[in-house]
Order: structure tokens, then sequence, then C-alpha cells
């Protein structure tokens, strides 16, 4: 089966502002349809709601940066975040632990055990794959050779 065009939009739309909120009303002006019909097909299709694609994609985008000394509070703000603690619950969330100790674990601070290094290795791993996905998902558009006209004139 192919990738559905609008969605194909919508996660462009996304990915396009991904720094700034956008609401489901915001999408359902900008593309024409029924939020709860946007709501219903993006997560068919991609198998997460909108506000979770989000979500992971200001987290997993975020990850890097963790690496430099800039504070916690300028990466929430910088990748969509309106507070900190939104940030770090999210974080937390899709990752396992808060900021703070991925940041040691960025450091390869010995202070982390075994156990969270393997939690945070496969909350990482799980984004990528999910984000592999998505990407996979986008490829997935026909051929223009495998389009079939129908047309009631000769």
């Amino acid at each position: 089966m192919f990738s559905n065009p609008l969605v194909l939009n919508i996660l462009d739309y996304l990915d396009l502002n991904l720094f700034r909120k956008v609401t489901i009303n915001e999408l359902s002006n900008t593309f024409h349809f029924n939020k709860d019909y946007l709501m219903r097909l993006f997560k068919k299709e991609i198998g997460t709601t909108i506000i979770d694609y989000m979500n992971y994609k200001r987290i997993f985008s975020s990850l890097d940066i963790l690496r430099d000394s800039v504070s916690i509070l300028n990466v929430s703000l910088c990748y969509g975040f309106y507070s900190q603690e939104y940030y770090s619950e999210m974080f937390h969330k899709l990752i396992g632990v808060s900021p703070t100790i991925y940041r040691l674990y960025l450091n390869y601070d010995p202070s982390i055990d075994e156990d969270t290094y393997y939690l945070i290795q496969k909350n990482v791993i799980f984004l990528e794959l999910f984000f592999k996905k998505v990407e996979a998902y986008r490829r997935n558009i026909p051929s223009k050779d495998s389009v079939i006209k129908l047309s009631i004139f000769k």
C-alpha cells in the first residue's frame, strides 16, 4: 500500500513547524479536512498521534545538543517546548531518564549504572527506528508509471 499524500503533507508541515506550537485546528484549517478525520488518518498511517509525533521529533532532535553546556531550559525553549518542566516530563517519558542524567550519559560519566545505560540506549534506538519507519513511509509513494488513469473519454 502506498503512502497517503495528505499524511505526507501533514508530516512535511509538522517538520517545517517543529519549533512552534501547531494545533489540530490549525492543521484542519490548513488542509481543509475535519480535525477528527486528520487525527484518525494520521494515527492509522503513522502509528501514533500527531501530538506524540511532534513530541517524539522534538525530543529526538534535542538529544545531541544536550552534550553541550546549553542549559536545559534553553534546550526546551529552542525545541518548541514552552516550559522546562514539560520538556523534562516528555524527555523522561521517551528516554527513561531526565535530561540531566542523559547529559551525564553523553559525557560518559562513571556514575551512570549499567541498567540506566541500557535503558537509555533502548529508548534512543526505539526513536531511531520510529523515524526510520516514518522515512520509509515517506518514500513509499507511487511512481508515475504505476498510476492507472481512468477516463470515460478515449
